[in-house]
């Protein structure tokens, strides 16, 4: 071999080795940025280990419909929860009886309840407004509407 020859063949051969660490570099490089681009795009969600749980009272008996609504607000509330939040619904005399159901939220002994307003009538006549039945002639949408535009939550807050 002439000198000629050898020095095109070790040329060339650390050409090639450059081109080989620039590609390895390359491909490292690529895979970090790729790989950090990943767990950016992603976000980090962190699991609390602890299920809140709230107990909740219906003033209804298991059948009743409107004691399946509560069931209904519940179970949308915990699949929207995703597990950190969890209600359970009990029948009326699960824990108390039907018409006790609000001072028994107030004491805490249960953490929430779903029942008629007008039930608590006992309380204060001014409950009566918000009954089942129409008050002052009113149907059920003018007694919304004057609940939410008329004052009526005002006077309900305070009442509670």
């Amino acid at each position: 071999m002439n000198k000629k020859t050898t020095s095109k063949s070790k040329s060339a051969r650390l050409k090639n080795s450059r081109q080989a660490m620039s590609r390895r570099k390359f491909l490292t490089a690529t895979a970090a940025s790729v790989g950090g681009a990943a767990a950016i795009g992603f976000p980090m969600i962190s699991r609390g280990v602890e299920t809140h749980t709230f107990r909740f009272q219906s003033t209804w008996p298991t059948k009743d419909i409107f004691h399946e609504y509560a069931l209904e607000f519940a179970k949308k509330v915990n699949e929207m929860a995703e597990g950190e939040l969890k209600i359970e619904v009990l029948p009326a005399g699960a824990v108390v009886k039907a018409f006790d159901l609000l001072d028994a939220v107030s004491k805490g002994t249960l953490d929430g309840g779903h029942g008629v307003l007008v039930y608590w009538y006992g309380k204060n006549a001014a409950l009566a407004l918000w009954g089942s039945g129409p008050a002052y002639g009113m149907d059920a949408n003018m007694l919304l509407a004057w609940h939410k535009y008329g004052g009526g939550k005002e006077i309900l807050a305070g009442i509670y």
